[in-house]
């Protein structure tokens, strides 16, 4: 066996009560953010700060098309979505 490429991601774990989905990201993929208020953000993640225990929040900043970066805490995130374009 050979290796043929190695792609950096992200991996989601998205909890809704007892149910949980965990999806994987490309690291240079465009994302779909969507709140608990319906409100969406559309970007790139440019890092993941991860909270040290397990009710601590992570931090994600997302850099828009215009270049502005957004931090965001992951108790505010509903979805993550992936974009093809």
């Amino acid at each position: 066996m050979k290796m043929v490429g190695i792609t950096p991601c992200y991996r989601i774990t998205l909890e809704n009560g007892s149910y949980g989905v965990e999806t994987y990201i490309n690291a240079d993929s465009k994302i779909q953010i969507t709140f608990e208020d319906g409100n969406t953000l559309i970007g790139y993640i440019e890092c993941v700060e991860y909270g040290t225990y397990s009710d601590e929040n992570d931090t994600l900043v997302i850099r828009v098309e215009n270049g502005e970066l957004y931090i965001l805490l992951g108790n505010r995130i509903k979805d993550i979505e992936e974009l093809h374009e």
